[in-house]
């Protein structure tokens, strides 16, 4: 909405901060990559949010009888000011006497992508998008009312687009329950505690792999390929993915593909990986120096997320357990992937035959692991590397 002085002005006024729960407005700074949450409203009527991001804020439209994936209905939707992206984590009860009193739950959550320029659609009244969130995806268009009325200004119409999401009745109303905590409105009403478990941690420490010049005696290692990128532990969970280099720097916004392509994968499930950010060619092979011009060139490099290992999965940590119980699990998980999340295949023992065929191929060389290690996040021999001739970098992350 067209606002004057701070963007989010209107949305402080409207609030007394020592009486609701609802985040302060405070203009934020957005990522490469857009989210958007849905969320259902028990105010003096019910109605449902919609809120997309823009520019370091939420863009919001209140849509009475909610958002239809039928491509003949057409919903409704009063543009409203400008919400805070802190909003997007927002979900309880608004006391009532204060603006928009009664219960609020996070029904919907993910990425959205525009069709034309934000600005210039909103100026002109026409805004064509994609969701991917867990519930609703694909296309979409926001239609303003032309009309002189001051009243009818901010009205906009919302319509599904013909798509292969488009569904024919009601396919909406059968989503009862929070998209991050698992409850219904009755029970965030009463302050109940919720039902899915968040991740256990909110950072890790890297397992480190020792440098070796022979493989080890003994059938208990399994051995992977060592390939040439950053190593990326990614937190998950709700609308929010975090990939974090072992150093502890943000990578998010470098890789906004992986990213958008975990939330989808993930559909709402917490999270927390270990891989490695590559760019690799047709033959699989590795290539650090194409990795780091890739947010030069994106669009024709091939930018994967290899997972090795799984750290934790809706809320139970899973650091203790043996490796190999870790990846059978992983395995298991990434059987529907996005070809852009690869499950990293491992070979028991047979590591002299696995360290030829990897320098044969020009590959990095190998990572041994024990079998039955847990994650202690050291370098205590537990994972080593061996590396080819033609394998020498040292990677700063």
């Amino acid at each position: 909405m067209d606002m004057t002085g701070n963007q989010l002005d209107e949305y402080n006024q409207k609030r007394n901060f020592l009486n609701t729960g609802e985040p302060e407005g405070k203009t934020a700074k957005s990522g490469e990559l857009l989210r958007f949450i849905i969320q259902h409203h028990i105010a003096r009527k019910d109605h449902y949010d919609l809120r997309l991001e823009w520019d370091g804020a939420l863009l919001s439209w209140a849509v009475p009888k909610g958002p239809s994936s039928d491509t003949r209905d057409r919903r409704l939707a009063v543009q409203v000011e400008d919400h805070p992206l802190e909003y997007m984590n927002f979900e309880g009860t608004i006391p009532k006497g204060e603006y928009g009193g009664g219960t609020v739950m996070l029904w919907d959550e993910g990425t959205w992508k525009p069709f034309a320029k934000v600005d210039e659609g909103l100026k002109k009244g026409l805004l064509p998008f994609a969701l991917n969130g867990t519930r609703l995806k694909g296309k979409w268009v926001l239609v303003r009312i032309n009309s002189e009325a001051d009243t009818l200004k901010h009205n906009w119409i919302l319509l599904k687009e013909k798509d292969e999401y488009a569904k024919t009745g009601d396919a909406i109303s059968k989503f009862d329950t929070s998209i991050r905590t698992g409850r219904t409105m009755a029970e965030i009403e009463k302050g109940e505690r919720e039902k899915v478990v968040r991740n256990p941690f909110s950072r890790a420490a890297a397992q480190l792999v020792k440098l070796v010049g022979t493989i080890p005696k003994g059938d208990d290692w399994l051995y992977e390929l060592k390939y040439d990128g950053y190593r990326i532990i990614a937190y998950v969970e709700g609308n929010s993915v975090r990939l974090m280099t072992r150093n502890n720097n943000d990578f998010t916004d470098r890789f906004g593909c992986i990213t958008s392509s975990l939330l989808n994968w993930a559909a709402g499930r917490a999270m927390v990986l270990d891989g490695e950010m590559v760019v690799a060619d047709a033959l699989g092979k590795t290539d650090f120096q194409a990795l780091q011009n890739y947010k030069k060139n994106r669009k024709t490099q091939n930018l994967i997320y290899i997972i090795f290992d799984l750290l934790a999965l809706d809320g139970a940590d899973l650091r203790g357990q043996r490796l190999i119980q870790r990846k059978e699990t992983l395995m298991a998980l990434m059987q529907d992937a996005p070809k852009n999340l690869h499950y990293s295949q491992h070979v028991m023992g047979n590591g002299k035959e696995s360290f030829k065929a990897a320098c044969e191929l020009g590959m990095e060389g190998i990572v041994g692991k024990k079998a039955d290690s847990v994650y202690s996040g050291t370098r205590n021999g537990d994972w080593i590397k061996l590396k080819c001739k033609n394998g020498s970098r040292k990677s700063k992350e």
